[in-house]
């Protein structure tokens, strides 16, 4: 799994050398968790936002067609704004999946995978 170096993700930038033992530092329990499950976690390199280019694409099509075109007032507004895009998003037809809508792609893998 590939992430970039955000906090959510890991202290490697930010507190992993603050560790009391250096050869034994503290690890971000996103690490921990990809280490449970067997799951090898790597990070962008610093700067680099086009190694994690499908996540910038998604970030710049909320900005634009989301947070640019909404107000909202309080943080309930908010939620219940973002519940309503993701909906209309996900029934959106999408290039990148052949003119099909995230949910139409997955309900087609779901069957695949059920026969």
């Amino acid at each position: 799994m590939k992430t970039d170096n955000g906090s959510y993700f890991t202290n490697r930038y930010t507190g992993y050398l603050k560790s009391a033992d250096i050869l034994n530092p503290r690890l971000h329990p996103f690490d921990l968790e990809c280490a449970k499950l067997q799951v090898e976690h790597y990070l962008i390199d610093p700067g680099k936002p086009a190694q994690n280019g499908k996540v910038e694409r998604s970030h710049r099509t909320d900005q634009e067609m989301f947070y640019d075109r909404t107000r909202y007032y309080t943080i309930i507004e908010l939620r219940r704004r973002i519940k309503v895009w993701n909906m209309e998003y996900n029934n959106l037809e999408h290039c990148g999946l052949n003119g099909l809508s995230p949910n139409q792609a997955l309900r087609i893998k779901v069957q695949n995978v059920r026969s």
